[in-house]
């Protein structure tokens, strides 16, 4: 017996070790990510092998092989970081791209190399285009137009008569060409642009792009949808309807045309457009290929197309835009939760929804029909699931994501509309158009969602009617509550801007202001809260902020957080072990509570925005960029 014990007393510290050496061999991993961090403005083919594309942050891609491979460009990174809005070549080997500040940039060898030219401007220029090797015309904010006739070394102003924006220029010779902008703004020259002269373009709405198949064929489109088409140069613009939808009770803009022959065109906006009768009729493509703002559009040949967007989004085409293939997408996510071990959903950005039915091995978008910002998701069972995001957006499944339709109407703007969402009080029944930033089932029957201006909503019922809450102080009425969690049907926290925590024990019907520091001032927001029962629970936010409280929030304590950065999320599996992520990728952890946390290797540099932990303990945590990571 004494043998015995002595043998296991000699033993446990190895068995600690072994636990310790395993829990540390365990790390986080990269799941999905994005190789471009950049919003796309534009695209360009010079034929069908090369290719460019350019967006934020100076970012410029190449491709040789047609699409299949995209690299950066140029070879040494250029020395500022920029928006750059347009690119222009004229061989496989020449080209310029106009951007931000007066920004003229040149290559002479397919973009190896590229040269900032002296543009004679410091407005920001949206469009470039060129004629030939040395006339070309660059355009922007305040009605700039400048001109080069020596391939771009110098620049002289012409007079645009306008100060509204230039977004784009084309020319279909040297001397004749178009300019359009602001405020429906269409210029024509017939002389290389020593003189340019307004056409009525039939629309107040700016004109983004403008496309000319020939001399007298063209189109322009922009905002509010607006689309108008000529056939004799520009006397005259007729107005097509572009069906775009109206997803906030206002028609899409739309950014960028291309027309392959005078039938078959493609526009770019929040959905891809297309016609095959000259734009008599325009269909919206259903479903969606990504949900972004989609910049720009270019048809190489009759069948392969190419759009970029915003997000890192590159579509490509080659069935003549019927049906599209994503190169790359990486939208914000805000928000992931996990039903079991297996099916797991993240919402994000523009309508995004990913799920996974295979433990997350991987990830397939969803179309949620829905353009808005989303910031929390949770399912009542396999099939049964809801959303919620900003412009009261409150969205719903019962066949696992395959299809969403909205219970809100973001068009009600508070008058109480929407039968299944009441608001009972018409003092607070306004808020029904609020956002929401966080959503918690805490069982199948009982979710509580809250946000904008203190809004709170409840479900008993397992979503079938949503009822608006009350958190019973003025002050809290106004704040953005920006996470809850329950741990019953009863008993649960919410927390958000200016220190704000409150917690309610009967299921929200009261709810009582609970303070981390008394008496002190809180200009921190808390974004994440987590309770493991009535009693445990923590809150994290701002500047490294975690607090916890084993009293049910009677008393707070500050937990030292080895970080100043901002915290979005925290989990525990038990009262021992927790997670925390946030800024710039941070991750924490601790094993005591939190009396102490340690910063963990993280394999992203992506602010992580929410963290969960599936059935089986596997941890999840999501971001910028599309970030998906897993410990």
């Amino acid at each position: 017996m004494n043998r015995i014990c002595f043998v296991c007393a000699a033993m446990l510290p190895l068995l600690l070790s072994f636990q310790s050496a395993t829990f540390a061999e365990q790390q986080w991993t990269v799941v999905r990510d994005s190789r471009w961090k950049a919003g796309f403005a534009d695209v360009f083919f010079v034929d069908e092998q090369h290719g460019w594309i350019v967006g934020t942050q100076s970012t410029i891609l190449h491709t040789v092989d047609g699409g299949e491979t995209w690299t950066e460009q140029p070879t040494q990174p250029l020395p500022f970081k920029i928006d750059l809005f347009k690119v222009r070549f004229i061989s496989p080997k020449i080209g310029w791209i106009a951007g931000d500040t007066g920004t003229v940039l040149k290559t002479v060898d397919g973009g190896k190399t590229w040269m900032k030219m002296s543009s004679s401007t410091r407005a920001a220029l949206s469009t470039v285009f060129f004629a030939d090797e040395k006339h070309g015309w660059a355009g922007g904010d305040g009605g700039v137009l400048i001109h080069t006739k020596d391939g771009g070394a110098t620049w002289t102003r012409q007079e645009s008569d306008t100060n509204n924006i230039i977004s784009a220029i084309q020319f279909v010779t040297p001397q004749v060409g178009w300019a359009t902008g602001g405020g429906g703004t269409i210029l024509y020259t017939s002389d290389g642009g020593n003189k340019w002269t307004s056409q009525n373009s039939t629309t107040a709405s700016t004109l983004d792009s403008v496309f000319m198949l020939t001399d007298q064929m063209g189109w322009a489109c922009g905002g509010n949808g607006a689309l108008v088409h000529t056939k004799d140069g520009g006397q005259s613009w007729a107005t097509q309807e572009s069906n775009v939808p109206n997803s906030n009770g206002m028609p899409e803009p739309i950014w960028d045309i291309y027309f392959s022959d005078e039938k078959l065109g493609l526009a770019s906006a929040e959905f891809v457009l297309r016609t095959t009768d000259g734009g008599e009729t325009w269909t919206p493509l259903e479903p969606r290929p990504v949900p972004n703002r989609l910049r720009a559009v270019q048809m190489v040949t009759p069948q392969r197309a190419w759009i970029v967007g915003e997000f890192g989004t590159i579509l490509r085409s080659d069935d003549a835009g019927a049906t599209w293939n994503v190169i790359s997408s990486s939208n914000d996510l805000t928000a992931v939760s996990f039903l079991n071990d297996k099916m797991g959903w993240a919402v994000g950005r523009s309508g995004t929804v990913l799920h996974t039915d295979d433990g997350g091995k991987t990830w397939k978008s969803q179309g949620s029909g829905n353009v808005f910002e989303l910031f929390g998701v949770g399912f009542v069972d396999s099939g049964k699931g809801y959303i919620v995001g900003t412009n009261g957006t409150l969205i719903e499944t019962t066949d696992g994501g395959k299809t969403w339709h909205s219970v809100s109407d973001p068009t009600d703007e508070g008058h109480g509309r929407a039968e299944r969402i009441v608001f009972s009080d018409p003092a607070t029944s306004w808020k029904s158009a609020m956002g929401l930033y966080d959503l918690h089932f805490a069982t199948p029957q009982d979710a509580w969602g809250v946000g904008e201006a203190g809004k709170i909503v409840r479900t008993s019922d397992g979503g079938k009617t949503w009822h608006g809450q009350d958190s019973g102080d003025v002050m809290i009425a106004f704040n953005n509550l920006l996470g809850v969690y329950f741990v019953d049907n009863t008993t649960g926290w919410a927390v958000g801007a200016t220190g704000t925590v409150i917690k309610t024990t009967d299921g929200g019907e009261t709810w009582t202001v609970q303070s981390p520091a008394p008496g002190e001032f809180f200009s921190d927001e808390f974004s994440g809260v987590f309770a493991l029962d009535a009693q445990t629970a923590w809150i994290v936010g701002s500047a490294g902020a975690i607090y916890a409280t084993k009293d049910g929030g009677e008393t707070w304590t500050r937990q030292i957080a080895p970080t100043d950065k901002r915290l979005n999320g925290v989990c525990f599996i038990d009262k021992q072990k927790g997670w925390a992520v946030g800024e710039d990728g941070i991750i924490l952890s601790t094993t005591d509570g939190g009396v102490t946390w340690l910063t963990q290797s993280s394999p992203t540099q992506n602010t992580l925005l929410d963290i969960t932990a599936a059935k089986d303990g596997t941890l999840w945590a999501v971001g910028e960029w599309g970030a998906i990571v897993r410990f």
